[in-house]
């Protein structure tokens, strides 16, 4: 009998050390899974961050071009400066027809506060159609890419060099995912060589 009685004690004993250690490794577990999953959650968040447009949202009806203190600028509202072409009214005016031919509503750009890339939105898309008169060079989205020359980083389309970024390999990279992402097609300009605005579409 006593016999009996101590191995029913020594059962339960061995079974409560056995839950005890199971549940010190589910707790192990749970954190190492929980500390992965935060893990995971900092990259998606870094990644998303990296990722992170910095536009100007603007009003195209609100926008006029305006001379202001001897240059000719595009400003919204009458004291919004907007975009600044000096002492050339004829491009001003060019470029704000663009604007507001294509209704574009937002002024983007990679690396403020000197901007290495910029580009335009109509409503958080490319601006689309074409333009009388434009100035525009072609290019594929799909067979873009980053390509360091002469120890400088540049976005490039086969043997085309389209943007250059110096030493900045992270704006470029970030360039060039925001030409795939809008499906550019067209890098355009109004005033070459020196062009004093610069916009892309589709």
């Amino acid at each position: 009998m006593k016999i009996k009685l101590y191995n029913q004690v020594s059962s339960l004993l061995i079974a409560g050390l056995v839950l005890s250690n199971f549940g010190t490794v589910s707790a192990s577990i749970k954190n190492q899974t929980l500390q992965q999953l935060n893990g995971s959650s900092e990259l998606l968040l870094t990644q998303k961050q990296a990722s992170k447009e910095d536009c100007i949202a603007f009003n195209p009806n609100n926008i006029a071009v305006k001379q202001v203190n001897g240059s000719w600028k595009i400003v919204e509202n009458g004291n919004h400066w907007m975009f600044d072409f000096g002492a050339n009214k004829d491009e001003a005016t060019r470029a704000f027809q663009v604007i507001k031919q294509y209704s574009m509503s937002k002024s983007c750009f990679v690396g403020r506060p000197q901007p290495s890339f910029k580009y335009l939105l109509t409503n958080n898309n490319a601006p689309s159609g074409a333009i009388p008169g434009e100035d525009c060079v072609a290019f594929n989205p799909a067979t873009t890419a980053l390509s360091k020359i002469n120890n400088r980083w540049k976005i490039v389309d086969g043997n085309h060099w389209m943007f250059d970024f110096n030493t900045n390999k992270a704006e470029a990279e970030q360039s060039l995912e925001i030409i795939k992402k809008y499906n550019f097609t067209r890098s355009c300009f109004v005033g070459r060589p020196d062009p004093s605005f610069t916009y892309l579409r589709k």
